[in-house]
């Protein structure tokens, strides 16, 4: 059983890491994109909006189903779909075959996380907290590696190439998955599973979610806004730092996140997810204050910024706090909810930072207008005291996420 368990989670471990390293890709290869397919900045905005749009909701949908239907089948064939979509987008030849791809994509890979919570939910029991921090761990690590390396060894030259490796790559993802990927035990088959509409009433019910809701989109929702913003060229536009040392900034946080993960998920197990969360998100904040007060050296941003990523790894207790604090049929639905509330925030944070910024202007003209104005420290400040904010109430939620425990088996328990 436990070999059977830990492959099981290895392969879909596969592919949530695939479905990293292809936004990653997308990130690192923009401007190779947009010239091959002869895209505008305004078009490269709005495939990362199909994009955006097609995984939240459907994180929403398979997240739910796959607790519902078969893992197995779901995020067998989702891998499949996203190896179809990003072989697609290889040859794409225009902006009309790139959007139907990356639409296709979004909906392929969006099972890929709440795939590997659910699985670690239903396998892992206590463990639940350590290896899904180990699971993100290892997703950022691979993430920072290709980032720092296509910044200092530019061997991404051509788009189309990488996408066809990882075209490969998801083929290989999928088939382990059909192969690998263990099926329900006999307690928790759907015959025996209360109404998807219960399972809704007992989470909103709960005060511990809703507190592991906030605190989830307060971190994780804050870590999307935040590194879709402050991105390389953000970094060597606004504080003319060199494509190296941005590079190196940016890959911290991930660097952080891998170190955290592992340091939150071992305490968790050992004394409970409620301190460690406290503590990582108040980390989080100071970080995030220390800048907001006082414009910082590279190498300091830097030392902060892996801090901050350490600090950002206590997300995935919150998802600890739904595993423990709801019946086990409740769990998986009311993560979903959480994961794609996260993924909304974070979408409705990032231009309210872009108005900060330079006034009512979108969140995809922000790269144009930081070139052209040249704001200064106090813009910065600006725009991020809308993610301090942010954190603040995860801190705030970290106090509300209650003791762990044994997971919580009467549906009216709030």
């Amino acid at each position: 059983m436990s070999a059977n368990r830990f492959l099981s989670w290895a392969s879909a471990e596969i592919f949530y890491t695939l479905s990293v390293l292809v936004a990653v890709a997308f990130a690192i290869l923009s401007s190779e994109i947009s010239s091959a397919l002869k895209l505008t900045a305004s078009d490269l905005g709005l495939l990362s909006g199909v994009f955006f749009f097609t995984y939240a909701a459907g994180q929403l949908v398979l997240g739910i189903l796959i607790s519902r239907v078969s893992a197995r089948l779901v995020l067998g064939f989702t891998g499949l779909l996203s190896a179809a979509s990003t072989f697609l987008f290889s040859i794409s030849e225009g902006f009309t075959s790139a959007l139907i791809a990356w639409g296709m994509m979004g909906i392929g890979l969006s099972s890929t996380f709440v795939g590997v919570i659910y699985l670690l939910g239903r396998d892992y029991g206590k463990n639940f907290a350590f290896m899904s921090s180990l699971s993100q761990s290892l997703t950022n690590l691979f993430a920072a590696a290709l980032a720092v390396i296509s910044a200092f060894f530019p061997i991404l030259v051509d788009f189309r190439r990488p996408f066809q490796v990882l075209t490969a790559m998801l083929i290989v993802s999928a088939v382990l998955v059909f192969l690998l990927v263990g099926g329900e035990v006999a307690a928790t088959t759907t015959k025996t599973k209360p109404s998807l509409s219960q399972a809704f009433r007992v989470s909103i019910a709960n005060k511990r979610f809703w507190a592991a809701l906030v605190f989830y989109c307060g971190t994780f929702g804050t870590l999307l806004a935040f590194t879709n913003l402050w991105d390389i060229q953000f970094q060597m536009n606004f504080f003319s730092h060199t494509v190296q040392q941005s590079a190196v900034m940016n890959s911290m946080i991930p660097l952080g996140m891998t170190v955290g993960g592992l340091v939150a998920g071992a305490w968790a197990v050992k004394s409970g997810f409620a301190l460690p969360a406290r503590v990582f998100v108040l980390a989080v904040l100071v970080c995030f204050i220390i800048q907001l007060i006082v414009p910082l050296s590279a190498v300091a941003t830097g030392a902060l910024m892996f801090i901050a990523g350490c600090g950002f790894a206590s997300s995935t207790l919150g998802l600890a706090a739904l595993q423990e604090n709801l019946p086990s049929y409740a769990a998986p639905p009311a993560t979903s909810l959480t994961v794609t509330a996260a993924f909304i925030f974070g979408g409705l944070v990032q231009p309210l930072v872009g108005a900060a910024i330079g006034g009512p202007h979108r969140a995809s003209e922000l790269l144009d207008l930081v070139q052209s104005s040249n704001p200064d420290f106090g813009t910065y400040q600006r725009g991020l005291a809308w993610l301090v904010g942010s954190i603040a109430c995860a801190a705030a939620a970290s106090f509300f996420l209650g003791p762990s425990g044994s997971r919580a088996g009467n549906p009216g328990q709030s």
